[in-house]
């Protein structure tokens, strides 16, 4: 098994040509590099640094994902079936724990990485009382109310269909 290596990462400007999915500047100036194992539940896993997680790794540069997903971490499930769990090249023995990040959304298949594995997410941040764990698929979602798009422009998920937020609106009331 190995132990995690002191690779040095350099996030790699995100791609813009056709195929990659837009992430706002803002979101991406709050990108940070953790350990799979770290990632939490909500995070929007960007890119990956691969094989930065091996003994004598040296520097890593980030390859992004052309479609940006949330993490819903969990246990791997070693009886798994999907194609990306059966292609899966990540063994324990050469790479040491395996965690999964995503399980069947946006795409059919598992997402696992060793847990030391490296990987740049933009931190999921939300208070305002919306429903944080993901959706099953991307129909779960309101792509239409300003309400939601709103949410989505200032926290990176729409809101589900008739959500409704606890928001505080006392200091709005306050400076009237």
């Amino acid at each position: 098994m190995t132990t995690q290596a002191a690779a040095r990462t350099r996030i790699t400007p995100r791609p813009t040509g056709e195929g990659y999915a837009y992430i706002d500047p803002a979101d991406l100036a709050r990108a940070t590099v953790v350990r799979a194992d770290q990632v939490a539940l909500g995070d929007t896993v960007v890119a990956a640094f691969p094989n930065a997680h091996r003994e004598g790794a040296e520097l890593a540069e980030a390859e992004h994902f052309t479609d940006p997903y949330w993490a819903m971490p969990g246990p791997v499930d070693p009886t798994c079936t999907c194609p990306c769990c059966q292609g899966n090249a990540y063994t324990e023995e050469a790479d040491g724990p395996l965690v999964l990040i995503a399980e069947g959304f946006p795409w059919d298949g598992c997402d696992i990485h060793p847990a030391a594995a490296l990987l740049l997410v933009v931190p999921y941040r939300c208070d305002c009382g919306c429903n944080t764990t993901p959706a099953a698929d991307w129909t779960s979602y309101d792509w239409d109310s300003a309400p939601s798009l709103q949410h989505l422009r200032e926290t990176g998920r729409p809101l589900r269909p008739g959500e409704a937020l606890d928001l505080d609106l006392t200091p709005l009331t306050a400076a009237r």
